[in-house]
């Protein structure tokens, strides 16, 4: 996550002049301490690099604090979430983001200052570089790399934007990183024609023999580069593709069907993958793919190389599935550089448009000749498979806040497609359809635009009746989200497909979903797995062993929201439900199941649930209350530490290191003694 880190910390620190776009977060006083000794070390560290540029001499505070921060960097911060960090790699990347910004943030603006002269990029490149190397955010290549790609679209939003700069790091769903900021909002105007919900949403038919088979395919992260024995504990975000020249241990070596050790699918894997689901599915009626088909490797990515594999992919799913129906969305690894999606405002030369032309090839094979004016002006679109079914597949990238553009322009690159939702759910209402949504970004995601999130949940609450199901992608858990109404009443469910990557610490996976063809609710789904550790010990000698993990009935009948909210009613009165909720979401994947899920990691799974709008917390904490007394209660030998594998998933060797947590006092603590270096 740091390259994310580093990227917003230019775009932040290279201005006075950008408004987050979100809602004032309210501190806790621990929050407001943590913040405070945070600024600290930045600041010092700010005043301490401004002295080396100038002298050339690094002092022994700034040695040791560069060194402090640099030990503290784990895999962990590149391939999780900021808000599900060890609280210590929350500090370190909340720091690391605010001590860049006030380097650059001291030079750029300065009328003094090398950065804002004819050599802006070049002297920009340098300090970021050097800043790289001495809190070791990266290695050089990757920092080099990223630089090169977002410095045209960072600069031109530094240049042409206004506001505050102080609020960019404050964009990391990091309690103690945010701060208050003004409001940025805007609304959809929303059909008034129903009132609020007044109910849950309970309806839910039965099965039948008629129903259909959709499958889910998501975050496929095909890797072209990927090298069986080269190096998966590397240091670059993804790996499995470099074998260093000195050699390399058989423990860090790549597995031949991936690796758990952030890396991402070779070929082979994709096809066996696609031969599973044939054999095991022999009638599917549509498969929906959710976006992700370009690997992790965001500071080395072209055009070319982009549009290739999503030609290779998309062709290869045609040749498996020739008869099939395939629905597609856009994830956002797919632009180059990775993530930034503006609007059609945007300079050419920073547009996508060239990404959603060639989208359109690939794509237009499975849609109707109207899907095409949507798919090239935002790489969206709707169609009808059939009489009363109605597929809306969104671009939400346009929430995503490692979009750099939503922070030039929010409204305008957010907005609009929104408002095509709201009409085009209007149109299918007054035709008797029933919707499916796909959405890349689950909406309650913490790296989602609250914003966008929110409007986006009035929609939903207003179509309710209209959409029957919502499929996302993009976490790589294979989990769900129930979106509650303004009035507190479930309405809607988002299904999340997992990830066929094994990026990072997963089993590859996809999921089955039972529709019924009258509603076309899903009354049942199921995910198919192979264990990759014992996939590995045969390599090319023998295939994966594919196998259903779970089915989602084994946990209840009534997939209705208010079916699904009972559910987690159950979960938070007794944890080994919950438990076992939790080892499918991390796909039984055995670096998972040997760190185990301990009480913060229970709460956080409870909350992920119910949370369909980040900072919306209000089920979360009836839930988590209930589940915090349920665990405090549990007898010893009904809360193990760990979880254990199911019969068909093979345990790993290995000492399978626990997960690091850090209380408020123990991150104070490590606090003091960094303090002590900077006095």
């Amino acid at each position: 996550m740091l390259r994310k880190f580093l990227i917003l910390a230019l775009l932040a620190i290279t201005t006075s002049a950008l408004n987050l776009p979100g809602v004032p977060v309210e501190f806790t006083e621990d929050d407001a301490v943590i913040s405070a000794i945070s600024d600290e070390i930045a600041n010092k560290y700010a005043d301490e690099f401004m002295k080396y540029m100038e002298t050339g001499i690094e002092s022994a505070s700034m040695k040791q604090i560069s060194t402090q921060l640099g030990r503290s960097y784990k895999k962990e911060i590149f391939t999780t979430s900021p808000n599900e960090l060890s609280s210590i790699n929350q500090f370190v990347a909340c720091t690391t983001c605010r001590a860049v910004a006030n380097v650059v943030a001291r030079t750029f603006r300065s009328s003094e200052g090398e950065l804002n002269g004819p050599n802006a990029e070049a002297d920009t490149k340098k300090v970021l570089l050097i800043l790289c190397d001495k809190l070791r955010i990266q290695t050089e290549e990757v920092c080099s790399g990223l630089f090169d790609l977002y410095w045209d679209i960072v600069h031109h939003i530094v240049m042409n934007t206004g506001g505050d700069a102080r609020s960019m790091c404050g964009m990391l769903p990091i309690s103690f990183c945010q701060i208050e900021s003004k409001d940025y909002n805007w609304s959809v105007e929303v059909d008034a024609t129903k009132g609020p919900m007044t109910a849950p949403k309970s309806s839910v038919p039965k099965k039948t023999d008629k129903d259909l088979t959709v499958v889910q395919i998501t975050d496929i992260h095909y890797d072209p580069d990927y090298k069986v024995d080269s190096l998966a504990d590397c240091e670059e975000p993804l790996c499995c593709r470099v074998t260093p020249a000195s050699g390399i241990s058989d423990e860090a070596k790549a597995g031949y069907w991936s690796d758990y050790r952030g890396c991402d699918s070779p070929l082979y894997m994709v096809e066996d993958a696609f031969d599973n689901v044939k054999k095991n599915h022999p009638k599917i009626d549509y498969i929906y793919q959710t976006g992700d088909i370009v690997p992790h490797n965001v500071w080395s990515t072209t055009k070319e190389s982009n549009k290739a594999m999503l030609t290779e992919i998309n062709d290869l799913i045609s040749k498996k599935f020739p008869d099939v129906p395939v629905y597609s969305i856009v994830g956002n690894h797919e632009p180059h550089p990775t993530n930034v999606f503006g609007h059609e405002n945007v300079p050419s030369e920073m547009s996508v448009s060239w990404l959603y032309e060639h989208l359109w090839n690939i794509w237009k094979r499975w849609l109707p000749e109207e899907a095409k004016e949507t798919v090239l002006k935002g790489g969206y679109y709707t169609v009808s498979p059939q009489p009363g079914l109605r597929v809306i597949a969104l671009n939400n990238n346009d929430c995503y806040l490692f979009n750099f553009w939503v922070f030039y322009d929010g409204k305008g690159t957010s907005q609009p497609q929104l408002d095509w939702l709201h009409k085009t759910l209007l149109t299918a209402e007054k035709a008797g359809e029933k919707v499916h949504i796909l959405a890349h970004i689950p909406s309650g995601s913490s790296d989602c635009w609250s914003v966008w999130a929110r409007e986006y949940n009035r929609i939903i609450e207003r179509f309710s009746d209209t959409i029957s199901a919502i499929f996302n992608g993009h976490t790589h858990k294979d989990e769900m989200i129930l979106h509650y109404s303004e009035n507190g009443h479930p309405m809607a469910i988002s299904w999340n497909g997992g990830s066929l990557t094994s990026y990072s610490d997963k089993n590859p996976n996809y999921r089955s979903y039972e529709v019924e063809p009258a509603t076309y609710q899903v009354v049942d789904h199921s995910t198919y797995i192979f264990n990759l550790t014992e996939a590995n010990e045969h390599g090319d000698h023998r295939a994966p062993v594919w196998f259903k993990e779970y089915q989602f009935t084994d946990f209840t009948n009534d997939l209705s929201p208010a079916g699904i909210d009972a559910l987690f009613e159950k979960m938070s009165e007794n944890p080994e439900v919950l438990r076992k909720y939790w080892q499918y979401k991390v796909t039984s994947a055995d670096p998972k199941i040997q760190k185990g899920c301990d009480k913060k990691c229970m709460l956080s799974t409870m909350c992920s649930l119910v949370t369909s709008e980040y900072g919306e917390n209000k089920r979360c904490k009836e839930l988590k209350a209930k589940l915090s007394d349920s665990l405090d209660n549990e007898k010893p030998t009904e809360a193990p530490t760990t979880t254990s594998a199911p019969e068909t998933t093979k345990a790993p060797g290995g000492d399978g290191a626990a997960s690091l947590t850090a209380s408020i006092t123990s991150i104070v603590a490590l606090l003091y003694v960094i303090k002590q270096i900077l006095l």
